[in-house]
């Protein structure tokens, strides 16, 4: 399912669009739902929330699951060679770095011999919404999303959506020398500063 960062209303009220305006939603809402997948694919995490049973090789303190922050509300089961471990004695429970810690190496004799089921990432909320020429389309928002990430995809998709016409163009010359310029799929600096903030470094499972 895809994601939205930052729900379709902002986008156009940081355009200057008018709310009204319908000619370009469907083209927003496309461009935010990349922007927001590769957000993800570039944090190495899942952002969207949802119950998830994730299976580790044995033999370290630390395990970082994929999903995070974890809802300490929520149902959260970690077992080790088919025996249930137990929190704040067997392992402690870092929620917003979606990290599991022991106080000892567990111990490995095969592959994928300790396992986490866990509720963790971003709420959503979907808002049913009308788009010029298409009946109904569907916004899935994540909710409680950090206000800079959100800011981060804002600045993304409309610097897409205004360099739209430009794909492929580098650099322009003129009279007195040329300028060059970002391409229009790359990532803004500023966005890169703010995701490196939440990115989860990659990890051997």
């Amino acid at each position: 399912m895809s994601i939205m960062l930052v729900p379709l209303a902002t986008v156009k009220a940081f355009l200057e669009i008018d709310a009204a305006k319908t000619d370009y939603d469907s083209l927003l809402v496309t461009i935010i739902k990349y922007v927001s997948g590769r957000f993800e694919t570039f944090l190495n995490r899942k952002l969207q929330k949802a119950e998830r049973t994730q299976y580790f090789d044995a033999g370290r303190t630390k395990y970082f699951l994929e999903a995070f922050p974890i809802d300490s509300t929520a149902s959260l089961t970690v077992t080790l060679d088919d025996t249930t471990q137990t929190v704040n004695d067997d392992y402690w429970v870092w929620p917003t770095l979606g990290l599991l810690r022991f106080d000892y190496s567990t111990s490995y004799t095969e592959p994928r011999e300790l396992c986490v089921t866990y509720t963790g990432g971003y709420a959503i909320t979907d808002t049913a919404i009308g788009i010029s020429g298409i009946s109904t389309v569907t916004e899935t928002v994540l909710l409680e999303v950090p206000d800079d990430l959100a800011f981060a995809c804002l600045l993304q998709t409309t610097f897409v959506f205004r360099r739209r016409k430009d794909i492929g163009l580098s650099s322009v010359s003129m009279p007195d020398g040329s300028i060059n310029t970002i391409f229009a799929a790359e990532l803004l600096p500023e966005v890169k500063r703010i995701l490196m903030t939440y990115r989860k470094i990659p990890t051997d499972y």
